[in-house]
């Protein structure tokens, strides 16, 4: 459940809730405010020039990399630090100070150190104690004098939806003076949201696949999380989960459930469809559940270590989702090719970049 958090001096009351930016009223040219996603008015300086981004996902540095101007990011929580993917498409990354992470303890002096003209979080906020742990984070850093612009993951909603990331976009536009930019980059990403919904929207309730959506190592997504609505707003599946977010899994729970078909996730690590017909013992034993329907009519589908995930990269995903359920509406669609042409578009990774990229993508860690 999302709440609005109202925190002294940094927070407007009374509004719209369609504004991002609102004028300012001080006589000082240079700053702005800018309304967060927890409704909080926040004056920063017009011209942003040192950012910490607390994104677990690594997101918004990615969306920095596109609009060519990463160089203006002075510190990132540790989480990005760790992302294979992120250090092929924003090198970088290697060299930002890490300033710990919302979720393990942050280093506020590291922070402080780095002079931040703003700290922008992208909040997984799904419960009242995380909610409570934003705000403390929030309290302390305006205390030090810096502003905190607090952005929402998806599935800090009740009901995810794809909409609340293009607001994500465009707030970080308004941030950086980058609203062109902002708008050409939901256009360029929507377009493959829409290309999908268009081909799969007729198609009968009783003729989608009941989908479960397995999560590296060891785990299921339910039905509030953007995943879910990724299946089932867009692609046109059914979530054989109806309610949750991430539920532990083992071979006897996926047998009792036995999906129509299998999206495995690349949450720690990548895993095939081979890997899975062959049944081999990769996060878990699969040679357990071969009498699960999806794995009899060969219908497992594969996303990479972001592919799966609310960021850049995700309509590769959604494709990849989408051939696998509907293969017959998706021949002229190689997800592949679609990778490396996204690759080449967004971020302008050379041809070895772009090997290296999808060889990331397949990463599977520690795990063999």
């Amino acid at each position: 459940m999302v709440v609005t958090v109202s925190l002294s001096g940094c927070v407007s009351e009374n509004v719209k809730s369609n504004e991002n930016t609102v004028p300012s009223t001080n006589e000082n040219r240079e700053y702005i405010t800018v309304k967060d996603m927890w409704n909080r008015v926040v004056k920063i300086k017009k011209d942003v020039n040192r950012v910490v981004l607390l994104d677990f996902t690594g997101t918004y540095l990615k969306i920095m990399k596109i609009w060519g101007i990463d160089d203006k990011v002075v510190g990132v929580d540790n989480s990005q630090k760790k992302n294979v993917f992120l250090k092929v498409v924003c090198p970088r990354i290697e060299n930002i100070p890490d300033v710990g992470s919302t979720s393990k303890g942050l280093n506020y002096e590291a922070i402080a150190a780095t002079k931040p003209d703003v700290v922008i979080i992208r909040a997984f906020s799904t419960n009242k104690e995380r909610e409570q742990r934003y705000r403390e984070i929030i309290n302390k850093l305006n205390g030090m004098g810096i502003p905190v612009v607090i952005l929402l993951h998806p599935t800090s909603y009740d009901t995810p939806n794809v909409s609340t990331m293009w607001q994500e976009i465009e707030i970080l536009g308004k941030i950086f003076n980058k609203e062109k930019e902002a708008k050409d980059l939901i256009n360029y990403l929507n377009g493959y949201v829409e290309l999908i919904k268009e081909r799969t929207k007729d198609i009968p309730e009783d003729k989608r696949p009941k989908v479960l959506l397995y999560a590296t190592p060891d785990y299921m997504l339910g039905a509030q999380t953007i995943q879910s609505y990724f299946l089932e707003d867009i692609v046109h599946g059914k979530n054989v989960l109806k309610s949750g977010r991430w539920i532990k899994t083992s071979p006897e729970e996926i047998l009792k459930l036995n999906p129509d078909a299998i999206i495995a996730l690349g949450h720690q690590g990548y895993i095939s469809p081979e890997d899975i017909y062959s049944g081999k013992n990769v996060f878990i034993d699969w040679k357990l559940v071969q009498n699960v329907k999806a794995i009899k009519d060969r219908k497992v589908g594969s996303l990479g270590i972001t592919e799966w995930r609310a960021t850049v990269e995700f309509p590769i995903g959604l494709l990849r989702e989408a051939k696998t359920l509907y293969p017959e509406r998706f021949t002229d669609i190689d997800p592949d090719k679609e990778e490396i042409k996204l690759y080449k578009e967004l971020y302008r990774l050379n041809d070895e970049e772009i090997k290296e990229a999808v060889k990331a993508q397949r990463y599977r860690g520690e795990v063999h």
